[in-house]
């Protein structure tokens, strides 16, 4: 079974062709009429174009996606005006089966059909299964739940269904966050298209510290430990078996803030590139490895996702409502489907499964406390930082490692204390410190430091600017890594 992943993203956020498509497209789009069907046109034009940079041919699919749901949420509306609950049924179902199906064919097709022809070998039969390659959409697994959200919030009544085709297919395509996202929900994006947004040059200034911090982030941070420390650390079963327990530590430690880096350094970068347009996406990190807990660290990390399930997956099976085992049932079940959202493979699988024990776990000793919470005391929030950190460090092994094999490898190393450390080079030290000094800095240091750089004259704000380019010049590793949540 071959199955292709994406050749690659549209354009890297770390690239210099993206700086210049996104002063191109700030430069027109501030300067065009501030007629509002003229500028969402161009904006989607652009945006368009920026996606059909890894393959046109999946243009169709954006578009698809787009015109079913609007006429979706439009159906879903107009049913329910007449009195006819089995009509908005029908046009809500209508929307489940194009997203999903879409996004089962291109992601999981494969992944189904190698599992069951293994399963029915493994019983004695022979079956012929089908050889099929194809490349993966860039960004299918965002783009659908935006819409997805879009005509279930219409069906539960949480907003109306927008009139306009043009402003439907933006919001879906818009390209700060197509790739990889945040996932934007509809009732917060579309009305901010209801007026054209005015120019402030304090948004500008904000915009692009956003994207000088999550270069930053992404540049000397993951970039330096995934060149230096995680790729060569996880490469395979007989890398993972040279580190032993200490070199196991460090790769962990590492591939948890390379991955923090890289995925918050998008995030940031796309926020910046809305904001120097005028518009607001939704916070998708706030220092995650602060968490006290684990439901903590998921309020924390890839915020737009884990609210998602929460949403639309976890509360709808009834949630944390009924008796204990229903409960485990919802959490291992929105679990599962998190860790399979993120990938066709059974480490990604597992990977939902053993946060959703965790949570279910800590959830039950909780209860057994006095008054059903841990002490609010210096030392148990220590202790729970502590233990949250490494329970979602050791699961990031098995998201990073590339099959069972390697992960297994990984488990054995945990106990053999007999390898010294690695000679490691000072980079990645230097990176590893860095990252988690600014990280867990008290207080928000970015916030502070962004409210400094927006008073500053532009002057400044320009030197500034300046001076960071250069230092990601000069110690940014060779090359454009693409980010990690491409592939997803």
């Amino acid at each position: 079974m071959g199955w292709v992943r994406a050749p690659a993203p549209p354009m890297a956020f770390n690239s210099f062709e993206y700086g210049l498509f996104l002063w191109s497209v700030y430069v027109l789009f501030w300067t065009l009429s501030r007629q509002r069907s003229l500028r969402h046109s161009f904006l989607l034009v652009a945006s368009y174009w920026f996606y059909a940079q890894a393959d046109w041919r999946f243009l169709g699919l954006l578009a698809i996606s787009s015109v079913v749901d609007y006429a979706a949420g439009l159906g879903v509306e107009r049913n329910r005006e007449n009195g006819d609950p089995r009509g908005a049924k029908r046009w809500l179902a209508l929307s489940l089966v194009a997203n999903l199906g879409m996004l089962g064919w291109f992601k999981y097709f494969g992944f189904f059909t190698a599992e069951i022809g293994a399963l029915l070998t493994s019983l004695g039969f022979a079956p012929s299964t089908p050889v099929l390659e194809i490349a993966l959409p860039v960004g299918i697994s965002f783009y659908t739940f935006q819409t997805l959200s879009y005509t279930l919030d219409i069906y539960a009544g949480r907003m109306k269904p927008i009139r306009s085709l043009l402003d439907f297919s933006l919001y879906v395509s818009f390209f700060p966050q197509l790739v990889a996202g945040p996932i934007v929900r509809a009732r917060d994006f579309l009305p901010q298209l209801e007026s054209p947004p005015a120019f402030r040059s304090e948004q500008l200034a904000s915009g692009l510290f956003q994207i000088l911090r999550g270069l930053a982030k992404k540049l000397l941070i993951a970039d330096v430990l995934g060149l230096y420390l995680v790729d060569r650390a996880f490469e395979n079963a007989d890398s993972m078996g040279e580190l032993g327990a200490l070199g196991l530590l460090v790769a962990t430690y590492g591939y948890a803030l390379q991955l923090y880096g890289d995925f918050a350094g998008y995030s940031d970068i796309a926020i910046g590139s809305a904001r120097c347009l005028g518009f607001e996406l939704p916070k998708n990190f706030d220092a995650p490895f602060k968490a006290k807990s684990l439901e903590d660290f998921w309020s924390r990390w890839h915020i737009s996702m884990s609210s998602w399930f929460m949403d639309y997956v976890y509360i709808q099976m009834g949630g944390s409502r009924g008796s204990w085992w229903k409960a485990s049932r919802n959490v291992l079940v929105a679990w599962g489907l998190v860790g399979l959202w993120h990938g066709a493979a059974w480490t990604f699988v597992l990977w939902g499964l053993y946060h959703g024990a965790w949570l279910i776990i800590v959830r039950a000793v909780r209860k057994l406390l006095p008054g059903g919470a841990f002490p609010d005391r210096l030392p148990f929030r220590l202790a729970g930082g502590l233990f949250t950190f490494h329970v979602v460090a050791f699961s990031m092994v098995l998201f990073r490692c590339p099959d069972m094999d390697t992960f297994w490898t990984a488990c054995r190393q945990v106990v053999d204390w007999s390898r010294p450390l690695p000679e490691l080079p000072w980079q990645i030290w230097a990176a590893i410190g860095v990252g988690y000094v600014t990280h867990l800095w008290p207080g928000d240091l970015a916030e502070s430091l962004e409210r400094r750089y927006v008073a500053c004259h532009p002057v400044v704000q320009g030197a500034i600017l300046a001076a960071g380019i250069v230092v990601f010049f000069l110690l940014a590793p060779p090359g454009t890594a693409p980010f990690i949540y491409f592939q997803f």
